[in-house]
C-alpha cells in the first residue's frame, strides 16, 4: 500500500503552486448570494483549523458579476426616475402633473417587487432585465398620460370667422 493520489496523472495549481481545489456549487433553487456569503463567513473559521503551512483562499467568485449587475440595475432604475420627474418638470413647469411620475413609477417598482416576493420568485439576470425594461413602460406611459390631460387642460384657440 502507498500513501498518494488516487490518480498521478490529475494535478491542481492555484496560479504556479499545487493546490487542492474545492469546487463549491449551490444546490438548485438556492441563492448564490447567500451561499457565497456564508462561506466567506465561515472561512475564518476552516483557516483556523488548518496548519499555518496551508493557505486558504478563494480562487474564484461568480457573485462579483451578480452583484454588479445588480448595483447597475439599482443606478438605472434611479435614474430612470430622477430624469423623467425632471424632463416633465423642466418641460411642462407644471408641479401637480411632476408629482404623478414621480409616485407611479416608484409605486410600480414596489409594487412588482412585493408580487414576486409574495410568488417566491427570485431576482435573476432576466427578472432585472425585465424590471428595466418594464420601467422604461411605466415612464413612457406616465409621460404620454400627462400629456393628453396637460394638451386637453388647455384651452382650445378660437378661430375668427371668415367673411
Amino acid at each position: 500500500m502507498v500513501n498518494g493520489a488516487e490518480n498521478t496523472k490529475l494535478g491542481a495549481w492555484a496560479n504556479r503552486t499545487p493546490a487542492v481545489i474545492l469546487n463549491i456549487q449551490r444546490q438548485p433553487g438556492a441563492n448564490v448570494i447567500q451561499v457565497v456569503d456564508n462561506i466567506k463567513a465561515l472561512l475564518p473559521q476552516l483557516t483556523s483549523t488548518m496548519p499555518a503551512a496551508v493557505n486558504v483562499a478563494v480562487l474564484t467568485d461568480r457573485t462579483t458579476t451578480i452583484r454588479a449587475s445588480v448595483t447597475d440595475v439599482e443606478f438605472e432604475l434611479g435614474l430612470a426616475i430622477v430624469l423623467v420627474v425632471l424632463v416633465i418638470f423642466l418641460f411642462l413647469r407644471n408641479l401637480p402633473a411632476t408629482i404623478i411620475p414621480s409616485l407611479s413609477v416608484p409605486l410600480s417598482l414596489v409594487g412588482t417587487l412585493a408580487i414576486m416576493y409574495l410568488l417566491g420568485f427570485s431576482l435573476d439576470n432576466l427578472s432585472l432585465m425585465a424590471l428595466t425594461i418594464s420601467t422604461g413602460f411605466v415612464v413612457d406611459d406616465a409621460i404620454v398620460m400627462i400629456e393628453n390631460v396637460s394638451a386637453s387642460s388647455k384651452p382650445a384657440k378660437r378661430r375668427s370667422p371668415r367673411r
